[in-house]
């Protein structure tokens, strides 16, 4: 039932496109900012998996995974 905030920053040139993923589903993306948070309200056993944050921009694409456990 806690919050947990996921945090996830990049620095490139042109800005990336920084997005979130649980899976294959995409929870929160923005293109050209610098972080990009994410906050999880309540968490229950259903959140835990894998989230990965991707910076990408046409240079590359470069990511970070964890895996969340809730009991």
């Amino acid at each position: 039932g806690s919050q947990v905030d996921l945090g996830c920053s990049a620095e490139g040139r042109p800005p990336p496109l920084l997005s979130w993923f649980r899976g294959p589903q995409v929870l929160r993306e923005e293109p050209g900012v610098a972080s990009l948070p994410l906050r999880l309200e309540q968490v229950s056993p259903e959140d835990s998996g894998t989230y990965t944050c991707v910076a990408e921009n046409r240079h590359g694409r470069h990511n970070r995974s964890l895996e969340l456990h809730v009991a």
